[in-house]
């Protein structure tokens, strides 16, 4: 009895287990998907890679617009532009600013070629917002780097400014705010003119706003541009030792005399000057080269730069709470034939 039951038992086990559907589990590898073994995957990928780089040195690699994207919302993009550079901005003013006149005309020939005869588009470019926008810049860079840099001859002020609002310092800071996919314009990406445009008609768009905000704008995102920068290359003098020398007139000090104080490796590939640059027995500044001429011509910008106070220990331009506080200076500082030393002694220092 006892075995019949087992018996019993068994077959029972073997029922159920027949009428159970049976699920074949198998792990299907990328590489056994494509037909390849293992060990070519990651060459492959290596090789893609390269050839991605290759195509995007070149140019080759299409650029795939951001409003492209089925979650593209512009109208919320726009808002968060706001938000992000901490700027209310009028919505309609901030779509305008973004207008490119290559746009409205490309909607406009669209339409036309739909069979629209008179398209009534209501659009408008950011040419007047663009025009209007360098007028703050310019209004605002120039009296901020007059107070902040009181002894600058104004040729110096007026190239910085012409430094600022050049177009590759406009296209810069433009990609830096994410400017690139909100631009509605023919081309993409957008051409640095374009961007430049762009920029400046966001400026222009904050015209409307409080002159505290639209000034610290430009301050934050325009004049810091300048942080880092060597003063001396971007406004280049061509004859620094002369002019040192007309300072020296003006100032009725003794003509700059140039002394060799240091020379190492005369006659080798690295050769070495060290020239000081001396009036009525004082060092007026000093300079290093790999020619006498060239170590003159460097002590002759040291000292100019120490007499306009534009050296790297010099003290940074003010941002924060420092430029909120600063007067603006609508004069003009000293001209560069009309600088004496005695003169800038009579200049306060902020």
């Amino acid at each position: 009895m006892a075995a019949w039951r087992r018996a019993i038992t068994g077959a029972k086990h073997i029922l159920a287990s027949s009428c159970r559907p049976t699920i074949n589990r198998t792990i299907f590898s990328s590489a056994r998907v494509c037909g390849m073994q293992s060990r070519w995957v990651a060459p492959l990928y290596r090789e893609l890679k390269h050839r991605h780089t290759k195509m995007k040195r070149m140019g080759l690699l299409p650029v795939n617009k951001r409003s492209e994207y089925i979650e593209w919302n512009y109208d919320a993009e726009l808002y968060g532009f706001g938000k992000r550079l901490q700027v209310e901005f009028d919505a309609e003013t901030l779509r305008e600013a973004l207008t490119d006149s290559s746009y409205v005309a490309q909607e406009t020939q669209r339409q036309q070629e739909l069979g629209v005869s008179d398209p009534g588009l209501t659009m408008s470019n950011n040419k007047d917002l663009a025009a209007r926008g360098e007028r703050i810049m310019s209004d605002y860079c120039g009296p901020y780097l007059r107070a902040a840099l009181p002894l600058l001859p104004e040729e110096g002020v007026s190239a910085l400014v012409e430094y600022l609002l050049s177009e590759d310092i406009m296209s810069a800071v433009g990609y830096g705010i994410g400017l690139r996919d909100l631009i509605l314009c023919k081309e993409h990406p957008p051409s640095p003119t374009t961007m430049a445009r762009c920029f400046r008609a966001i400026v222009g768009a904050l015209g409307a706003s409080p002159a505290a905000q639209c000034q610290a704008f430009v301050r934050d995102f325009v004049v810091a541009q300048l942080v880092g920068k060597d003063i001396d290359v971007i406004w280049k003098i061509e004859n620094p030792m002369a002019v040192l020398g007309n300072i020296l007139h003006q100032s009725r000090q003794g003509e700059p005399e140039s002394r060799l104080i240091f020379q190492a490796g005369q006659k080798t590939l690295q050769a070495i000057y060290h020239v000081g640059v001396y009036s009525d027995k004082q060092c007026m500044g000093s300079g290093y080269g790999e020619t006498v001429d060239t170590a003159v011509k460097e002590a002759a910008h040291d000292a100019l730069r120490r007499l306009f106070h534009i050296t790297d220990t010099a003290r940074p331009l003010p941002f924060g709470r420092d430029a909120d506080v600063l007067p603006l200076k609508t004069e003009a500082n000293m001209s560069l034939d009309h600088w004496s030393i005695d003169k800038s002694k009579n200049v306060i220092m902020c």
